[in-house]
This record gives C-alpha cells, sequence and structure tokens, in this order.
C-alpha cells in the first residue's frame, strides 16, 4: 500500500507494492514533486539562477568571460573580498577576452559609517572602469551589484550596495552609474592598483 513523505505528503510506494504498479507510483510522484515546486516558486523556474562562482586568492585582476548572454537580461553579481592593503577595486566590462578601458564609465556613490558620523559622496567622471568598493588592509568589502542589459547592444546601467570595513569603522555605500557605449559585453574583471583582493565572485541570472 502506497505511504506519502513526511514534509510535502508526496504519494509513494512502499516494498510491498507489486512490480506492475510502479510505472503508476512513479507518475503520480512525479506529478506531485512538479506541483509542489510550481506552487513554491510561483513559476516554472527559479526567479535568479547561480552561473558562475569564482574563487581567488591575493591577486591583482579577476576576469569571468563569457557569463553574460540572450539568456537573461539581467544579472545580479556578488563579491566577498578581502584586502591585503587599503585600496580601491574596480570593474571593467569585456567582450571575449578583452576588457573595455575606453572613457565611459559614470557612476555615483553616496557612503554613510555606521552610527552615522561620518557621510558623504563620491562622483566618478567618466573614466575607464567604474568604482567597487574601497577597503582597509585584512578587511571586507562585500558588494551586491546589479547590471542591466550588459549583453544588449545598448548602454549598460548599474546599481550598486555594499558593507565596506574601513578600520575601525564600517560604511554603507549605495550608488550606480552607466557605461554609455552602445556596446555587447559577456564578462568583466575586477582589478586593483598596487593592492590584491582575496575572496570570491557569484553571478546570477535573472529570470523574467
Amino acid at each position: 500500500m502506497a505511504t506519502t513523505t513526511p514534509n510535502y505528503g508526496w504519494t509513494v510506494p512502499t516494498s510491498t507494492d507489486l512490480v506492475k504498479d510502479g510505472a503508476t507510483a512513479i507518475e503520480t510522484l512525479g506529478d506531485a514533486i512538479d506541483a509542489s515546486m510550481n506552487t513554491a516558486l510561483g513559476t516554472k523556474k527559479a526567479g535568479m539562477v547561480l552561473l558562475n562562482t569564482t574563487s581567488f586568492s591575493a591577486v591583482a585582476s579577476q576576469s569571468i568571460s563569457s557569463v553574460f548572454n540572450a539568456t537573461y537580461e539581467n544579472y545580479k553579481l556578488v563579491f566577498n573580498f578581502t584586502n591585503a592593503t587599503n585600496g580601491a577595486t574596480r570593474i571593467r566590462l569585456r567582450s571575449g577576452s578583452t576588457d573595455n578601458t575606453t572613457n565611459n564609465y559614470a557612476s555615483q556613490y553616496e557612503y554613510h559609517q555606521t552610527g552615522g558620523a561620518s557621510s558623504g559622496r563620491i562622483t566618478d567622471g567618466f573614466t575607464s572602469s567604474w568604482t567597487t568598493a574601497q577597503g582597509g588592509a585584512a578587511q571586507r568589502q562585500n558588494v551586491d551589484l546589479f547590471l542591466f542589459r550588459p549583453f544588449s547592444t545598448e548602454m549598460t546601467f548599474f546599481s550598486h550596495n555594499s558593507m565596506i570595513q574601513f578600520a575601525p569603522d564600517y560604511y554603507n555605500v549605495i550608488g550606480g552609474g552607466v557605461q554609455t557605449e552602445s556596446l555587447s559585453f559577456d564578462g568583466f574583471t575586477v582589478f586593483t592598483g598596487a593592492n590584491t583582493i582575496t575572496g570570491s565572485i557569484s553571478v546570477y541570472g535573472v529570470n523574467k
């Protein structure tokens, strides 16, 4: 006699069921799982899909290529870094294996110290990259960056939210910007100046 699973109540066969009933039992179980997943997700697919996670140690730059394509319009990038020394981390978009280094990146950020002791604005005029974070030695940069339509042949916009450790303080940074060229990008490079970074980058595609 069939029984049910403890969490979702899916009907499953037991060891005493007849072999001839196996196909029917599998069909019933498959339909139940399909219905439960559709209810849980609200759609046939998850809203955000992990496409790539890259880890690195003591590097001055890290490139991730061929991660943007026509499957998804928008992408979420999650950076978790530790700095070797004080310094900024920056990002450039790339096509194929080539970084775009034209002076068409512009952005603006608001920063607020935890506790409200300090705040301000940073305007990054048209330069060859965007700033992702500024951190102190052996301290964390946690960045949530959202790219809007980088693979389409039009301007690429982004929004930015991060928590930065810069001893002895902690800063929340919010902002956004644009790459003004009408180009298709399929990846990006994160890099520093004289500094190195250790950590990971995860890239997610956003389903419609």
